[in-house]
C-alpha cells in the first residue's frame, strides 16, 4: 500500500516536469536546427511534416506510458482493496463473538454466521424479527432504553447481561456490547457484539454455591473449636476449684492463660476478611489487656503498651501470640507482690519485613523458690520450641530491677498447617 501511495504522489509530478521540459526544448530549438541543416522550402516543409508526426508520435508514446502505469496502480489499489475486503468479511462471518448491524429503528442491516447460528435464524429471516423475537421480556425495556441513549449521545457505548431465546425456543444468557456509528451524509447504524455467557454463568453460580457451602463448614468448624476451647478451660477451672495446693492451681492458670491465647487467635482469625493473614497487632492487644486483667487484680503493676498495627500470617500467628503470651505472664511472675511500683513495657513493632518484641519488666524480683524451677524450665522449653518455629532470634538480659526480652523475626508467608515448618535452623538465644 505504501508504494501504490508513492506511486501516486511522486510519479504525476516528475512526469509532468519532465514532459513540459522536453516539450519547451523542441519548441524552442527544434526550428533552428531544421534551418541550420536544411536548405530550401519544399525540404523544410516535408521535415516539418516529419518533425509533427515524431511529435504525434512521441506524445501517443508518453500518453501510452501514463495510461499503462495508472492502470497499473489501479490495479495494484483495487487488488489491495479487494484483499482487505475479503479479510474484513472472513473476520466478520468467522469472528467468535455474533456481530450484527441494525438502524436505531430495530432494522437489521448485517448479520454475521455467528450470531446466525447462535440465535439459529437465517441472515434472511432477520429482515423480518424485532428483538421481542429473541429477547426475554424482562430484558426489552432496559435494553432499549440503553439504545436510546446512544442515538441521543447520551453516551458512547455500553454492555448488558441479557435473556436470548434462539429459534427452538431454549434461552441462554448473553453479553452484549453495542456501540453508536454516525457519519455525515449516512443513516446512523448500531454495531452489535454477543457472545454466549450461559456457560460462565453456570460456572459462576457452581462458585458461589460452593462458596456458600464452605462459608458453612467453616462456621461450623469455627463454633466446634470454640465449644471444645470452652470446655477444656471449664475443665481446667473446675479442677482448679476443687484442688487446694497453689503450684497446681499455677499451673492450671498458667494452662488457662495459653488456652485463651488460642481462643483469642481463634476468634480474630474466625472474623477475619482473609483466610491466610489475621490483624495481628488487634490480637496482641486483646491479649495484653487480658493477661493485665488476670495477673494484676491485687498488684499495682503500671502497663505500658506500644503496638503496631500489622497482618500477619496464621501459622506464624499462632506461634507468635503464644509466645507473646509466654513471655508477658513470665514477667508478671518475675515481680514482686509486695511492691508497689513497679512497671511492664510491651512492644510490638513492624519494620520492613521483620517483626520486633519488646518486653521489659521493671521493679524487685521475687525469689525463685526449688518446685518454681520446674515450671520454669517448661516454659523454657516452650520459648524455645515457639521461637524455633519463628525462626527467629531472641535476647535476654536481666538484673535485680530490669528483665527484658528482645524478640524478631521474618515475616512469611507460609501454607499448611503451623507445625509443617517448625526447624531449628535459625534460632538463636542469648543470655547476657
Amino acid at each position: 500500500m505504501f508504494r501504490v501511495k508513492r506511486i501516486l504522489r511522486g510519479s504525476p509530478i516528475a512526469i509532468t516536469f519532465s514532459y513540459v521540459f522536453l516539450g519547451a526544448l523542441w519548441v524552442l530549438y527544434s526550428d533552428k536546427l531544421l534551418l541550420y541543416w536544411f536548405d530550401g522550402a519544399e525540404v523544410i516543409t516535408q521535415v516539418q511534416s516529419f518533425k509533427g508526426w515524431f511529435f504525434v508520435l512521441a506524445t501517443g508514446t508518453v500518453l501510452y506510458l501514463l495510461l499503462r502505469k495508472n492502470n497499473s496502480v489501479l490495479e495494484l489499489a483495487f487488488e489491495n482493496l479487494r484483499e482487505s475486503n475479503e479479510r474484513f468479511i472472513d473476520t466478520f462471518e468467522s469472528a467468535p463473538l455474533g456481530i450484527a448491524y441494525h438502524r436505531p429503528n430495530e432494522n437489521w442491516i448485517q448479520v454475521n454466521d455467528t450470531l446466525s447460528k447462535m440465535l439459529g435464524y437465517g441472515k434472511e429471516e432477520f429482515r423480518d424479527l424485532n428483538f421481542e423475537d429473541f429477547i426475554h421480556f424482562d430484558d426489552l425495556e432496559e435494553g432499549r432504553k440503553m439504545d436510546n441513549e446512544l442515538v441521543e449521545g447520551k453516551r458512547n457505548f455500553f454492555k448488558m447481561e441479557k435473556r436470548y431465546k434462539n429459534k427452538s425456543g431454549d434461552y441462554f444468557y448473553g453479553l452484549v456490547h453495542k456501540s453508536m456509528i454516525m457519519k455525515n451524509g449516512e443513516d446512523p447504524y448500531i454495531v452489535v457484539m454477543l457472545e454466549d455467557i450461559s456457560e460462565q454463568k453456570e460456572i459462576r453460580k457452581k462458585l458461589i454455591h460452593s462458596i456458600k457451602e464452605k462459608e458453612v463448614l467453616l462456621a461450623e468448624v469455627h463454633h466446634r473449636v470454640r465449644n471444645n476451647l470452652a470446655l477444656i478451660s471449664a475443665l481446667f477451672q473446675l479442677q482448679s476449684m476443687t484442688t487446694t495446693d497453689e503450684r497446681i492451681q499455677e499451673v492450671l492458670q498458667d494452662s488457662l492463660m495459653r488456652i485463651k491465647c488460642l481462643s483469642l487467635v481463634h476468634e480474630t482469625y474466625a472474623n477475619a476478611n482473609e483466610i491466610a493473614h489475621i490483624n495481628f497487632g488487634k490480637y496482641i492487644e486483646e491479649l495484653v489487656q487480658f493477661v493485665d486483667k488476670t495477673f494484676n487484680k491485687n498488684r499495682n503493676i503500671t502497663l505500658k503498651a506500644d503496638i503496631d498495627v500489622m497482618q500477619l500470617n496464621i501459622n506464624q500467628a499462632i506461634p507468635a501470640g503464644l509466645l507473646c503470651n509466654e513471655l508477658l505472664t513470665l514477667s508478671y511472675s518475675k515481680l514482686s507482690e509486695q511492691q508497689n511500683k513497679q512497671a511492664i513495657e510491651f512492644k510490638l513493632k513492624e519494620k520492613g519485613n521483620r517483626v520486633h518484641l519488646l518486653i521489659t519488666d521493671i521493679g524487685e524480683k521475687s525469689p525463685l523458690e526449688q518446685d518454681e524451677s520446674e515450671a520454669e524450665n517448661l516454659r523454657a522449653l516452650i520459648i524455645e520450641t515457639l521461637i524455633s518455629q519463628l525462626q527467629g532470634a531472641i535476647d535476654h538480659s536481666s538484673n535485680d530491677r530490669e528483665n527484658m526480652f528482645s524478640l524478631a523475626f521474618e515475616k512469611r508467608d507460609y501454607k499448611g498447617p503451623s507445625s509443617t515448618f517448625a526447624s531449628n535452623d535459625g534460632f538463636q538465644i542469648t543470655n547476657n
